[in-house]
């Protein structure tokens, strides 16, 4: 190491013997310094080894030598009912709208779930796919594999997507074989469509049922109605009380018209003959007979009027005409449900929910996974972000410390 002398002059200007001072005041801490920043780089190259080439390489490895292929069968839905949003005019519109758009939420939810395993298991048995051979140890089931484990195998394999924009549910079905892959799809989309049809079907059935026990519960109390009113004519021994009050009335009428005809007769008659004639006497009687009948059925109208066989009393007038008022409104209660029943059954024919396959499972020509170069490419950035932040952190830590 070569030294550098510095001379040196005291205060009063005069030149004196040059002093030399050491730069390397402290020669043992330069060279502890600099073992450091070697120990310090090391480790960064280590660290940047372990932490960066090294998952790099291992991925690398893993994609291109154990990574299996996986083949993607994609097929896509809609859920669909005969309506039309015209039939119903704009708030129907947007109710079917609703209810379709509610009945492709539950057939997403329907296929990322347990149920749909176990519908799909009835077919096929998916444990020897899942576990198949060709797969890797990474990406295969795991036997012996339980109902809980084949439920998440499941769910990283089938997914299932609900898109709100167009009302499209997508479904993608991932294994080690093209053939499984497809065959897997099948089964999804048939099971689906039998779990919308089984909706839709107990919906209609509940819809025309409710209807069908109002018509039964209106049938019943029009049965009952009739067969009191009928009950009740046998007890009075009168076919129509109705028809029976009429017909006293217009008698009741003809004999006043009678009467005031037999008056008039009886004053005319009476200028030119004695009122002891036998004419003028049989006339009078006439006269008093249709008198007494008229106030005989005059009487009948009031309350507690004797009742004669040919003329109801107005306590059986007023029991029949409740009895008559219940049965009209039992047969319009009836009518009302038939219809309602109609209407019911209209209703339940429009609301058919089915599904609709627009885009067929297909069998896949190429494997879809595993990506490699973005997969490897994705390890690496996550490497390398991981062990910039731990730089970070050391050389922050270490500032804080000095």
């Amino acid at each position: 190491m070569t030294m550098h002398p510095l001379k040196l002059r005291d205060n009063g200007g005069d030149a004196g013997p040059p002093t030399t001072i050491d730069a390397t005041l402290r020669p043992g801490r330069s060279a502890s310094r600099a073992r450091a920043r070697q120990r310090g780089g090391r480790a960064i190259v280590m660290s940047a080894i372990l932490l960066v080439l090294a998952p790099i390489l291992g991925a690398s490895w893993f994609y291109a030598t154990m990574a299996a292929d996986q083949y993607v069968s994609e097929f896509k839905l809609s859920v669909r009912g005969p309506e039309r949003a015209s039939d119903f005019g704009g708030g129907g519109g947007s109710a079917v709208i609703g209810g379709m758009i509610a009945d492709a939420f539950v057939v997403t939810e329907l296929i990322n779930s347990r149920q749909m395993v176990a519908d799909v298991s009835k077919d096929i048995d998916l444990r020897p796919i899942f576990a198949s051979a060709k797969g890797d140890w990474l990406s295969r089931l795991r036997l012996p594999a339980s109902q809980e484990d084949l439920v998440e195998h499941w769910k990283k394999t089938v997914a299932a997507h609900f898109d709100m924009l167009t009302g499209i549910v997508t479904v993608s079905v991932r294994t080690f074989s093209a053939e499984e892959s497809l065959l897997i799809a099948k089964a999804v989309a048939k099971a689906a469509d039998q779990a919308v049809f089984k909706m839709s079907e107990r919906a209609r059935q509940d819809m025309v049922r409710f209807a069908d026990d109002e018509v039964g519960r209106a049938e019943a109390k029009l049965q009952t109605t009739r067969l009191a009113l009928r009950d009740f004519r046998i007890q009075e021994q009168i076919m129509d009380v109705n028809k029976s009050a009429a017909a006293s009335s217009d008698l009741a009428s003809k004999l006043r018209e009678e009467l005031s005809r037999m008056n008039q007769e009886l004053t005319t008659m009476s200028r030119y003959l004695a009122a002891s004639a036998p004419q003028i006497q049989v006339l009078k009687t006439r006269i008093s007979s249709t008198e007494n009948e008229i106030a005989r059925m005059s009487r009948s109208i009031g309350e507690g009027a004797p009742r004669s066989s040919s003329e109801p009393s107005p306590t059986v007038l007023a029991q029949f005409e409740s009895l008559n008022a219940e049965l009209q409104i039992a047969e319009k209660s009836y009518a009302s449900a038939l219809e309602g029943r109609q209407k019911a059954q209209a209703n339940a024919d429009r609301r058919t929910t089915y599904v609709t396959l627009f885009v067929e499972p297909s069998l896949p020509d190429a494997a879809a996974y595993p990506q490699r170069m973005a997969s490897v490419l994705l390890v690496a950035v996550m490497a390398a972000t991981a062990w910039f932040l731990m730089l970070l952190i050391v050389s922050s830590v270490r500032d804080h410390l000095l």
